[in-house]
């Protein structure tokens, strides 16, 4: 083929085509798809030009039951058998080199999705993986091509060059067509189209500023460590560290080279196929049964309708959970409002009767007498005290915000309640937390909160028993403290006054008082939570949640 047709020949493909495991896949077991994404571009490709897209607000995902639909195995049937083009050669040494820039960009790029939250980790794999997209048009049109210009010794210096004279055209016009052509979406489209672009350029043509700097840094470091394919050209690193708020730390994590153990690991298994599903004998029937068969059987309307009902019942269960919990605040609240004004209005007369009590006794000579008004001074001492604690419940001091990591929080609580622990021989475990987590809250009244539920804990669990603390992360990336001990439990009846001022749940084996009753509240008001999670078997268990703290706010606390 002459040099100058290939490249506009490849932004003429109809398609990239898939591998004959992923077809094979497509017709047989759908559901099991996104798995093969990983290893074969072409899959990828097929999948975000024909299923359906997940509704709004969901702009990464696919609609319930999107891979079921007949119209996926009848497309590829019929590009299967309209073109031979669009096959990628995975033996080319262009492929190879090209496959593990991608393969280590895709493992940077989720290491820094999870580490920013600013988008999915699939999603940003698959749009890593899409990058080289016209190289793999390229190579699929012509393998010798793209090998020719990839090993030209002036092709780092002078890559724009040396595309356009053996290709006709540089590699990045071949990927902005063919996104344009294929109608990919648009948040895959303008990324890998503006990748040579500084990220403060591309930010206001990309759909999504977070993910593009994602995918733009990634791919940088990986063709550092690998091949320098030209791919980010023109990007920034300052600018994309900053952008996505990483410190030295991270950034000389994600640049340090993989070891060759883990590069082995990520080596794709061998197929018992031909990858060229043209090698493949009535793979093009097997395709057409398949959109046959579910139009005749219906198994994409009734597959999300499945769907439907799932998310139904998950909603309604996220429903009743808020309501309960709702419910159970608003009494709480109302509790405390009560609270704070029976005991400023006890608390007056039970100053006059002890007062009174203690003048009596400084004349009494009658011992009988001198008994009687030390035990009246003695139970309005303790009624002082509970009435302290309940106005500590209803209207407790202010917070004072600070930084503090969940570490801290744990180390401060197994060191205060050890010797409880040790004294009722109760084995007290906290896990150690291996992410550095920042909370900004009232760090002595978070600390009285666990403290109260770790010794409701430790007091509820007989001897030899065990108390367990540990920490986990939410979706949404705040701190939960899970709290569980081998105590007797709470019944139902009993659970729903857990948090109750001064109720009693001693036939539970639980204490009395205001421990629980204080640390919902203390919880309340530092941005926090805290629930009793009813378990048919399992210990007992409560779950305080926390709100992180912004990555703005840690920086600017290092800073000071």
């Amino acid at each position: 083929m002459p040099g100058k047709a290939v490249g506009f020949t490849a932004v003429e493909l109809p398609w990239l085509c898939p591998e004959t495991d992923s077809l094979i896949t497509l017709a047989e077991s759908p559901a099991n798809l996104g798995p093969l994404c990983s290893r074969d571009v072409g899959l990828t490709v097929f999948l975000y030009r024909f299923a359906k897209a997940a509704a709004e607000p969901d702009i990464f995902g696919f609609a319930p039951g999107a891979f079921h639909s007949p119209v996926l195995p009848e497309m590829a049937a019929a590009f299967l058998g309209s073109s031979r083009s669009g096959v990628i050669p995975r033996d080319n040494l262009a492929i190879q080199l090209i496959q593990s820039v991608v393969d280590r960009a895709v493992t940077l790029a989720k290491a820094l999705a999870q580490s920013t939250r600013l988008a999915p980790q699939t999603a940003v794999a698959h749009v890593t993986q899409l990058v080289p997209l016209g190289w793999y048009a390229v190579a699929s049109v012509d393998g010798l091509s793209a090998t020719d210009v990839l090993l030209d010794p002036d092709y780092v210096r002078d890559l724009e060059r040396i595309q356009n004279d053996v290709w006709g055209i540089e590699h990045q016009s071949i990927t902005r067509r063919l996104a344009r052509r294929w109608r990919l979406p648009e948040w895959i489209g303008t990324t890998i189209s503006s990748l040579t672009l500084p990220v403060n350029v591309a930010q206001r043509l990309v759909t999504h500023p977070g993910l593009f700097a994602i995918v733009q840094l990634a791919v940088m470091i990986a063709q550092e460590q690998t091949r320098d394919l030209g791919l980010t050209r023109g990007a920034d690193r300052q600018q994309l560290t900053e952008l996505l708020q990483l410190d030295d730390t991270m950034l000389e994590q994600l640049c340090q080279p993989p070891s060759q153990q883990n590069v082995s690991k990520s080596l794709p298994p061998q197929s018992n196929f031909d990858r060229d599903p043209h090698s493949v004998p009535l793979l093009i029937s097997l395709l057409r049964t398949a959109g046959q068969s579910r139009r005749r059987n219906g198994n994409t309307l009734v597959h999300e309708l499945e769907c439907h009902i799932d998310h139904l019942h998950k909603t309604i269960h996220e429903l009743g959970v808020k309501l309960v919990d709702q419910l159970r605040d608003a009494k709480l609240t109302g509790l405390a409002e009560f609270a704070a004004g029976a005991g400023h209005e006890i608390n007056n007369p039970l100053a006059i009767i002890s007062s009174n009590a203690q003048q009596l006794l400084r004349s009494e000579e009658r011992p009988e007498r001198q008994e009687s008004l030390h035990a009246i001074v003695r139970q309005s001492n303790r009624i002082a005290g509970l009435l302290r604690e309940l106005m500590e419940f209803a209207r407790p001091p202010r917070p004072v915000p600070q930084y503090f990591t969940i570490d801290e929080l744990c180390r401060a609580v197994e060191k205060e309640m050890a010797p409880l622990a040790m004294e009722r021989k109760v084995h007290l475990k906290f896990d150690p937390c291996d992410q550095d987590i920042w909370i900004h809250a009232d760090c002595k009244q978070v600390t009285r909160s666990l403290i109260a539920v770790v010794r409701n804990a430790i007091e509820a669990t007989p001897s030899e028993g065990l108390v367990r603390v540990w920490v986990s992360l939410s979706e949404a990336g705040d701190p939960t403290i899970t709290v569980e001990d081998t105590g007797p439990g709470l019944p139902p009846d009993v659970a729903l006054h857990a948090f109750d001022p001064f109720f009693s749940g001693r036939r539970a084996g639980r204490g009395r008082g205001l421990g629980l009753s204080t640390a919902w509240r203390l919880l309340q008001q530092n941005g926090g939570s805290i629930r009793h999670i009813p378990t048919a078997t399992d210990p007992t268990r409560f779950v305080i949640k926390l709100t992180k703290a912004e990555v703005e706010q840690y920086n600017g606390r290092q800073s000071a």
